[in-house]
């Protein structure tokens, strides 16, 4: 009975042995495997790993830039937000959406990539690359969006001008939120393309003339004792009341066509021309700049994912090998 302990000790220590080699061996083996991986990676993998690091440095500013753009179309005086109002099309909104999305997302996924290629994990090198084909795509979009919407401009842009400026500008502005819109967008388009107005020129009822003879905004100001036949933001920097028609003047606002050369003085504070060709300049410009953005960047993305692709097939070959080794 007393030597039956001193047997069970012998025969758990005879187990446990076997074991702990095992283990030993199988940590050995590991750490060989990948010394050996570290030794016998080729030139292609060590030039891809570096190829990637530059590469995400390099996406990281592009997505940051893109971002920036993104923002800067929105949140400008008369930016994408106050376009739609007028223009009655959300295309340019909507592209100006999109890349703000592809160029956070890009930021973003530059961190991630540098994450995958420093840990060599095929897991995270494969959803980097992935996600990139995605924002390729909404990238893409964007283009194709952008560049429809400039080639399709001046269709019925001027009808509408007329309509919101004729029934909506500057009527019922705090109760009435369609016509704030409205009215925040053409002063905003005013100001920022210095026009007044419609289309045409100082001589023309569709610039700075529609606004006292065709609109709402003029007719629901006859019972005040002084009415200003133009907004302010038709105003450049000066004298304000000579600009809206308040002090006398001998030409426009306070004269259109006069008979005498006397009356058809130049006013050098208000803005003469109309917004039509201004504004469909405007938008050619911006949604090129939306759309260049929007297919340059995607060149780098395709880049992009086929590094990773390649770098994740090289690190999925070597966890291979490991495997077997154990």
């Amino acid at each position: 009975m007393n030597g039956e302990p001193s047997l069970v000790r012998v025969s758990a220590l005879n187990t446990t042995t076997p074991l702990k080699r095992q283990r030993s061996n199988r940590s050995t083996r590991s750490t060989t495997s990948s010394a050996r991986r570290r030794q016998n990676e080729d030139g292609c993998v060590v030039c891809l790993r570096g190829t990637l690091h530059c590469y995400n440095v390099f996406i990281l500013i592009v997505g940051c830039a893109s971002l920036g753009i993104g923002i800067w179309l929105l949140v400008t005086d008369f930016g994408a937000r106050k376009v739609t109002p007028i223009v009655d099309n959300q295309m340019y909104e909507v592209t100006t959406y999109l890349l703000i999305a592809g160029g956070g997302a890009v930021a973003l996924l530059a961190f991630c990539g540098c994450c995958g290629t420093i840990r060599e994990d095929k897991c995270v090198l494969s959803f980097y690359g992935t996600t990139l084909a995605i924002v390729l795509i909404v990238l893409g979009a964007a283009c194709g969006i952008a560049f429809f919407f400039r080639n399709a401009l001046a269709a019925k842009i001027q009808d509408r001008m007329r309509d919101t400026l004729t029934w909506h500008y500057g009527l019922n502005v705090h109760s009435n939120s369609e016509n704030r819109r409205i009215t925040d967008a053409w002063d905003a388009m005013q100001r920022q393309l210095k026009c007044c107005g419609v289309v045409g020129d100082v001589n023309t009822l569709e610039s700075w003339g529609y606004y006292f003879t065709k609109t709402e905004w003029y007719d629901k100001s006859k019972k005040k004792k002084e009415r200003q036949r133009v907004p302010e933001s038709c105003c450049a920097p000066g004298d304000i009341n000579m600009c809206i028609g308040l002090s006398d003047f001998a030409g426009p606002p306070r004269f259109l066509q006069g008979h005498s050369e006397d009356m058809k003085k130049k006013n050098p504070y208000l803005y003469t021309d109309g917004c039509y060709e201004s504004l469909i300049e405007y938008l050619r410009t911006y949604s090129a700049v939306v759309g260049a953005v929007a297919a340059v960047v995607p060149v780098f993305l395709a880049f992009g994912i086929v590094i990773s692709f390649c770098l994740c097939a090289r690190v999925t070959g070597y966890a291979h090998d490991d495997e077997v080794d154990l």
